[in-house]
């Protein structure tokens, strides 16, 4: 029993030391310890590094090709009205180009045709022959106004077939519609001097000239010499 009241003083001066070092301790706080990375605040994006949605580029108007080709011819006995007008866009230019060499390039484009021829035969006789259609075409640019080209045409045709009946004075003729494919290959030369306008001399020759009914080919030759809208063979 002595022993006991001997080690009870030992103990508190022990527990009186335990205390004194917690309260030496920070007090407990509610925010956890920031690292040195989480301290250091972010910097703001600059407004210079921001990039935006990127603007659709514009159409390229200078890259146009334009052919307006229109055909007029009044006679006494004879009519023709004809327009071929085609637009090209230049997809490919080499990087050697220059401009002074012109519109140098690879173009893909489109046009339509129509066409239509009034002959008066006789007093008692008179008809006409229509051609209307459409199609895609290709051309290479190779320098200033000289180009190759390949162009095909979907053309439905009109055409007479017989006078046919004879009654108030006029024969009623009879006509047939065809459908008369061509694709044409040729060079030429623009005899224009312009950037963007199109009206080309052209050597050209039906690739469909062996298998197209000749009767109703507008290219029964199949070799062609064309002045804009004009065939002069």
């Amino acid at each position: 029993m002595k022993k006991l009241f001997l080690l009870f003083p030992l103990f508190v001066f022990a527990a009186n030391v335990a205390l004194a070092q917690d309260d030496e301790l920070p007090p407990p706080s509610s925010k956890p310890k920031q690292t040195e990375e989480k301290k250091s605040d972010p910097k703001p994006p600059d407004v210079k590094d921001f990039k935006g949605f990127s603007k659709p580029k514009k159409f390229d108007m200078s890259k146009l090709l334009i052919e307006p080709i229109v055909n007029l011819s009044i006679s006494q006995f004879r009519i023709d009205i004809g327009f071929s007008p085609s637009v090209a866009y230049r997809v490919w230019q080499p990087k050697n180009a220059k401009q002074k060499s012109g519109n140098v390039g690879l173009f893909v484009g489109g046009g339509v045709t129509y066409s239509y021829t009034r002959i008066n035969e006789t007093a008692n006789l008179k008809y006409n022959i229509q051609t209307y259609g459409a199609g895609p075409l290709i051309q290479y640019t190779i320098w200033r106004g000289l180009f190759a080209r390949v162009k095909l045409e979907l053309l439905g045709r009109k055409i007479p077939v017989s006078p046919g009946p004879y009654y108030n004075g006029q024969y009623h003729v009879i006509y047939t519609n065809k459908f008369t494919p061509a694709c044409l290959l040729g060079a030429g030369y623009n005899l224009l001097q312009s950037k963007n306008i199109f009206v080309p001399l052209i050597v050209s020759y039906d690739l469909l000239h062996s298998v197209v009914d000749k009767n109703y080919s507008i290219y029964p030759r199949g070799f062609t010499v064309q002045l804009g809208f004009i065939t002069l063979f």
